[in-house]
């Protein structure tokens, strides 16, 4: 799991984004069968969770304007536990897994 923003290039203004991109680059070059690598953008929390970052109260009436106005940009924590699960059993043809790709694996 990097983050939406993550820099494969390595080369970026932003660091945490670089080292994303590094860490990313330097799991393909591990002898595994296959890698994917999830960059979630806002994460919706599941209900109840107890151990939600405070600021996810705060700002979790967003969620669904950012889904209604940017598709793209935010998910759900259930699917992204749902499209990691998928993606375990069927592959998928992208090693780096977007937003909408999430959202769209995810569905049964």
């Amino acid at each position: 799991m990097t983050g939406s923003g993550t820099d494969s290039t390595e080369q970026g203004r932003s660091m945490w984004a670089r080292v994303k991109g590094k860490t990313e680059n330097d799991l393909r070059k591990l002898p595994f069968r296959g890698t994917y690598f999830f960059r979630p953008g806002f994460i919706r929390p599941t209900p109840g969770l107890t151990r939600t970052h405070k600021y996810y109260y705060a700002i979790g009436w967003m969620y669904p304007v950012l889904r209604a106005l940017s598709p793209g940009y935010a998910v759900t924590l259930q699917e992204i536990g749902l499209a990691m699960i998928h993606i375990v059993g069927r592959g998928h043809d992208r090693d780096i897994v977007e937003n909408r790709d999430i959202a769209a694996i995810a569905k049964p």
